[in-house]
């Protein structure tokens, strides 16, 4: 990622990049009895993108920023399977082309605001 001074210029930080890109895996693809004959690309998105917690004066809360590796650009692929009685059939399955980081919403937080004394 990027490497910069916090702040006050004390302390080194470091923001990392997103990566969020296609990753792939030959399998034998699997349905009900049926099997491919040899192993098939199946493609899916994986990495990390952007996320923060981070606490606003303003609203007197957390503020939270999620973003997801998710697909951007599919295609629908054809296989061939044989069944375990030897019969044939065709099986559509999704392939991911590319991925991208999508703005998400994030899991509601179990984080308390502060309880305020009262004095005496």
């Amino acid at each position: 990622g990027t490497e910069t001074a916090d702040a006050s210029g004390c302390c080194k930080i470091c923001k990392p990049k997103s990566v969020c890109k296609v990753d792939s895996k030959r399998t034998i693809i699997k349905v009900n009895n049926c099997i491919s004959a040899e192993p098939v690309n199946v493609t899916s998105c994986a990495g990390h993108c952007r996320s923060s917690s981070m606490y606003s004066a303003a609203a007197n809360m957390m503020m939270h920023h999620c973003e997801c590796c998710h697909e951007a650009k599919t295609s629908m692929k054809q296989v061939q399977l044989t069944c375990a009685d030897g019969s044939k059939v065709q099986h559509s399955y999704t392939h991911v082309e590319n991925c991208r980081c999508r703005q998400e919403g994030c899991a509601a937080s179990t984080t308390t605001k502060p309880q305020r004394r009262r004095g005496r």
